[in-house]
This record gives structure tokens, C-alpha cells and sequence, in this order.
């Protein structure tokens, strides 16, 4: 059995493991950009920034024992390519560059003096400081984001309890390319929190199980419990910073950048000095990420390619310094046709392991990633330009489009479809 201490202690653990400072940019932005329709955009943004994480740490690992079971019913093959798109997206291709030009961005504003220069030197310092602490393990960097992390929530809290109770302005109306809930839904892909959920899921859930013994029943419930506690922790962080983000739209210039975004209205409430921590906060959090991240995909490869761990994660951070150079607002167009592949994907994987005890034709498995895949690989191609004209007409009919979810029913299809494919049937992974 467990006390309700035990709950809400886990609660605030799986919050502050699904927290990332470098999501801190995403929400003002989305509620900057839609205006008076924020709470849509919220809603949809909190669904995929923190819904599908928590989703998505519960069914990988029920999965199976390892990473691989994920995917594995789709085919062996599959799942090894669809894990290293994981770790590469949250490794040096996307959310680790991210976390050094975050921490750039924080501090030093772009209409700065040798900006290029500062950006450079604190690039290679911050990620040769990352370099160092993943080859050796220390409990440094535990008790920095111990330290860092509370201090960041808090002033966040100011941060969100002064923009809602005392607004700098408005939430004014605003026109939209897409729906709000269809642009929050979308943006928060660039969490990566579910696909970093579904990596890391078996280290957060033994985190939180801790020494406690119980029955499947009771594990269930209680991780119910805790969930809950963090998608309110979530909820409130990302709501908040929606809503302020859209009571400066009247005050700050459109086409700002989303890092821009959030040290101005920072700036704005708590004047240079709540900007001057709230940037050393999200930097620190931000080097502790990098950390974790680059130990994370070295050690991944290592295993998969038998190339040293330190070898690798030398790799891991040239790369990571490139793209980093690239700034914040690059590398988060770079990560759109990515992530807009990826997520619908993960997604339906997430339900087909909800659902795999009852499903016992692997082609299921095969025919709803296929049916995902193909609407998710023609929006990807959509947002770098490219028009596939043919099928255009096909996915203006689609319901759920104007949501964010034209791939669902493809998905339920493909999966319908391909249970009529002679196959063996499932066995245990």
C-alpha cells in the first residue's frame, strides 16, 4: 500500500522530470500569436506538452523490458530506425543544440555588441562544459538543478501570478492561418517531451517506484494519482505563460523571436533583475539537460555501434555546437517537418501498446503506422514547401485536419485493413 504523501511527493518528481526549461519559450508564443482564442491554443498545447508524455511513459514501459519493445511489434527493423530518430531528434539534431542556444539567448540579447562572438565562445564553453561532466559522473550536477530548479519555479510563480492577476494588457483578437487548438497542439511537438518520455520512461518509472512493493492494480492507480498532480503542475506553468503571452501582443513587435519573447515580458514584470535570474535559472537547467542528453545518446550508440562511450560523446558535442550556432528560432523551424513526421507516429504507437494485450495480429501494429506515416510524411513535406498536389484533395477531406489529427483516421484504416493480412500472430517481446 502507499500514503498519500507517497503521491503527491511522486507527483511533483514526475513534474519536475517533464519540465524543461527550454520548453519556457513555447507557451508565451502561442498565446501571443492567437490572442483572445489562447485557451484553445493552451488546451492543445498542454495536451501534446504534457498529456502524451504522461501517456507515453506508462504504455513504453508496459511495453516491454527495453526501448525496442516500443516499436517492435511493427517490425524489429522499424523499431531500431524509429529509435534512433528518437535519440537523434532529442540528442544533437534538435533539443540538445536547443538547450545551449536557449541558455545564449537568455542572457545575451541579439541587438547585443559582438553578438556573433559572444555567441560563439559561450556555445563552445557551455556545451565543452556539458562534454566534461558526461564523461565523469558527478553529483555536481544533481545538486545544481536541485538548487536551480526551485528557484526557477519560483519565479515563474511571481512571473505568472503577477502577468494574470496585474496584466500588462489585453488578449486581443488576432488573424490565424490555422485554429488555435490545431497551432498549440502542434507546437507542442517542440516539447519533444514524448518522444523523450518514451526513451527515457523506464528510468522515470523506477525513479518513482522507488523501493515500494506493490500490485500491478495499486502501481496503476498510483501513478494515476501522481500524474495528475504533474499535468496540474504542467498546466498551470504552460497556461500561465499562454495567457501573459497573449496580453502582450498589443505591446510587443510582431515577428519577435520566441526566446525574445519571454525575457521581454519578464523584463516588463519583474523588471532587469527578475530577467537577470530567470536567464541564469534556465541557463543552469538548460546545462543540466545537455548533460543528461549527450550521456544519454552516447551511451545509446555505444551499445548500438560498439564505439566507445567517450568517442561518442565528443561526437555528440560537435555536432551539438553547429547546430547550435544556428540560434534558437533556426533550429526550431529546422525541428517542425521532423517533428510533424515523428509525433503522429509515436502517438498511435502510444495507443497500440494501451491496447496490445488485445490485439493479437502484429499487422495492426504494421497497417496504423503505415496509415499515420503517410498523412504525417505528406504534412512534413507540406511545411518545407513541398505540394503533393494529387493528394491534396484526398486530405481536405479528412476529418480531425482542422484539430491537428487528419492521421488518425488513415491510422484506424491502415490498421483495419492490414488485420485481414495473413500473418503470424503476436508473440510475447
Amino acid at each position: 500500500m502507499y500514503k498519500k504523501k507517497d503521491v503527491i511527493v511522486t507527483g511533483f518528481a514526475l513534474f519536475a522530470m517533464l519540465f524543461g526549461a527550454g520548453n519556457l519559450i513555447f507557451p508565451p508564443m502561442v498565446g501571443f500569436i492567437n490572442g483572445d482564442e489562447w485557451i484553445p491554443a493552451a488546451i492543445g498545447f498542454i495536451l501534446t506538452g504534457a498529456g502524451f508524455p504522461l501517456l507515453a511513459i506508462f504504455t513504453s514501459a508496459f511495453a516491454g523490458k527495453d526501448l525496442d519493445s516500443f516499436a517492435k511489434r511493427v517490425s524489429p527493423k522499424f523499431s531500431k530506425f524509429f529509435n534512433i530518430a528518437l535519440i537523434l531528434s532529442i540528442g544533437p539534431l534538435l533539443a540538445l543544440p536547443r538547450t545551449g542556444a536557449t541558455a545564449f539567448e537568455m542572457i545575451f540579447p541579439k541587438n547585443s555588441t559582438n553578438y556573433s562572438i559572444y555567441n560563439i565562445v559561450f556555445i563552445i564553453i557551455f556545451f565543452g562544459i556539458s562534454l566534461l561532466f558526461s564523461l565523469k559522473s558527478s553529483k555536481v550536477v544533481d545538486r545544481v538543478g536541485a538548487i536551480l530548479t526551485p528557484i526557477l519555479l519560483v519565479v515563474l510563480a511571481i512571473i505568472i501570478f503577477k502577468g494574470v492577476f496585474i496584466p500588462l494588457g489585453k488578449s486581443i483578437p488576432l488573424e490565424k492561418e490555422i485554429t488555435p487548438f490545431k497551432y498549440g497542439f502542434l507546437n507542442g511537438y517542440q516539447t519533444m517531451d514524448t518522444l523523450a518520455a518514451i526513451v527515457f520512461s523506464d528510468i522515470i518509472l523506477k525513479s518513482i517506484r522507488k523501493d515500494r512493493e506493490l500490485s500491478p492494480n495499486q502501481e496503476v492507480s498510483f501513478l494515476i494519482q501522481a500524474s495528475f498532480i504533474a499535468i496540474g503542475g504542467l498546466a498551470i506553468v504552460y497556461g500561465g505563460l499562454g495567457y501573459i503571452g497573449s496580453t502582450v501582443t498589443n505591446i510587443l513587435p510582431a515577428g519577435i523571436g520566441s526566446v525574445e519573447l519571454l525575457t521581454s515580458t519578464a523584463k516588463l514584470l519583474l523588471g532587469n533583475f527578475g530577467k537577470i535570474i530567470l536567464g541564469i535559472c534556465v541557463t543552469g537547467a538548460c546545462l543540466t539537460t545537455a548533460i543528461g542528453l549527450t550521456a544519454t545518446v552516447a551511451d545509446y550508440f555505444s551499445d548500438l555501434t560498439k564505439i566507445s562511450y567517450e568517442k561518442l560523446a565528443v561526437i555528440t558535442t560537435i555536432i551539438s555546437i553547429i547546430f547550435a550556432m544556428f540560434g534558437v528560432d533556426i533550429i526550431i523551424k529546422l525541428a517542425v517537418p521532423v517533428l510533424v513526421f515523428l509525433y503522429p507516429i509515436a502517438i498511435a504507437l502510444i495507443f497500440l501498446n494501451i491496447l496490445k494485450n488485445k490485439i493479437t495480429n502484429d499487422n495492426i501494429f504494421i497497417g496504423t503506422v503505415v496509415g499515420a506515416g503517410i498523412i504525417s510524411g505528406y504534412e512534413a513535406l507540406q511545411t518545407i514547401g513541398i505540394k503533393l498536389s494529387f493528394f491534396t484533395s484526398i486530405y481536405s477531406l479528412l476529418p480531425l485536419e482542422s484539430f491537428g489529427l487528419a492521421w488518425v483516421l488513415p491510422a484506424i484504416i491502415g490498421g483495419v485493413l492490414f488485420k485481414f493480412i495473413p500473418k503470424k500472430n503476436s508473440s510475447n517481446y
